[in-house]
């Protein structure tokens, strides 16, 4: 493998100016656990433009910069090693022809190596989102498991009424562990997936007007305990690197704010975030860049915020989704910060509830009828035009995610 770019790279204007060849759609098509340290496998798009004799790829420690290369050769995947466990890298693609000449390059895409991360609303490991409803007049909790084709189902009693659901990945082992929040007292419930849904811990953090909001927020690949405060904006952290000892704040949010974390900047680390219904604004703080501070208009008044992963890069996009009209409005991050998606799908009264429930890497659109019980989701995998829709659920039940 070269650790160096196979040519000089020219300035962005300039290869565009030399030459257009498209290199489209790269993806990280291998997602590494702890056995697969400092190694991952990228694939692209084959480029239609003739002239093209292979592909280099360029990737760094931080968005936007690359300094180290390699040369794919004329292949349209290729793995690369020697990473660095626990450090994120982002990736770019480009082709080149036989006077070494490189086209405008790819999306670029991110990854924390050598860190397990569980899908979201994954509770088998198979890397995709299961249909979940939380029943809170029981406490329990209804799993349609995707690794059977969507015919088996688990139910697990964990919670009680006025318990919120809060799963996520606790013990870093990749599958989602189910979890609720006790608003009455502060203290979180969490069934560990790694001791096979029986052994529970439980920690006291946070009061009764605390909104919970789980997340890797120092990157180790196992679900943080946090809440944010809405009374003053405060965020209070519980971070698992440090077995939970530590806890750090952070003051970034007003009142009517909505808390919207997510991993914005790709580093492979949940970001602090709000959303603001007032004005539509997204404010949020990338952990890549020592907590810098972003702020975009995205939405209005009466949207929902339903960030995720919609094109696949590694980075959570900024989106809502509308209940008056049932639009769905996504900023990929890959067409910074321009609307890339429109999409009717939903009607007054669903809930949405977007997932990776086709395991393309991509977030697909999705909604929970409680009218019905049924969860209408587009795959991203078919390029969003086959849905399917499953009833699983009642009413009164509370889909997860």
């Amino acid at each position: 493998m070269r650790t160096r770019p196979i040519c000089v790279l020219p300035s962005a204007s300039a290869t565009q100016g030399l030459w257009r060849a498209a290199v489209i759609a790269l993806l990280l098509v291998v997602v590494p656990t702890a056995t697969e340290a400092a190694s991952v496998t990228l694939a692209w798009d084959a480029s239609a433009d003739a002239t093209v004799t292979g592909y280099a790829i360029y990737y760094g420690n931080r968005s936007g910069n690359y300094p180290f290369g390699v040369n794919a050769g004329n292949r349209t995947s290729f793995q690369i090693s020697g990473l660095t466990d626990g450090q994120p890298y982002y990736f770019v693609v480009y082709a080149y022809n036989a006077a070494g000449v490189l086209s405008n390059p790819s999306t670029e895409v991110s990854k924390r190596v050598g860190i397990a991360s569980a899908m979201v609303g994954d509770f088998d490991g198979d890397h995709r989102t299961d249909l979940t409803v939380y029943r809170p007049t029981t406490g329990q909790w209804f799993l349609l498991r995707s690794n059977s084709n969507n015919t088996l189902f688990t139910t697990y009693g964990w919670g009680m009424p006025g318990d919120i659901p809060v799963p996520g990945d606790y013990d870093g082992d990749g599958v989602g562990d189910m979890a609720v929040y006790r608003p009455s007292n502060g203290t979180w419930y969490i069934l560990k997936s790694s001791s096979n849904f029986t052994a529970w811990t439980a920690q006291n953090w946070g009061v009764n007007t605390d909104v919970p909001v789980p997340g890797d927020y120092d990157g180790d690949g196992k679900t943080d305990i946090v809440v944010y405060r809405p009374s003053n904006g405060t965020w209070y952290i519980l971070k698992s690197s440090t077995n939970f000892s530590v806890w750090t704040y952070q003051l970034w949010g007003a009142a009517g704010d909505v808390p919207v974390p997510g991993d914005y900047d790709g580093d492979g680390k949940t970001d602090i975030g709000v959303f603001r219904p007032s004005n539509g604004y997204w404010l949020y703080l990338n952990s890549n860049s020592n907590n810098a501070s972003s702020a975009i208009q995205w939405g209005a008044s009466g949207d929902t915020a339903v960030p995720a992963d919609y094109d696949g890069d590694g980075k959570t996009d900024l989106a809502v989704y509308r209940p008056s009209t049932g639009y769905w409005l996504v900023v990929k991050s890959s067409t910074k910060n321009q609307l890339s998606m429109q999409k009717l799908w939903g009607t007054t009264g669903d809930i949405p509830v977007p997932g990776d429930y086709d395991g393309d890497g991509k977030a697909d659109l999705a909604v929970y009828r409680p009218s019905s019980g049924a969860w209408l989701v587009v795959k991203s995998s078919t390029n969003n035009s086959i849905a399917f829709s499953q009833v699983w659920g009642l009413s009164t039940d509370l889909p997860v995610p």
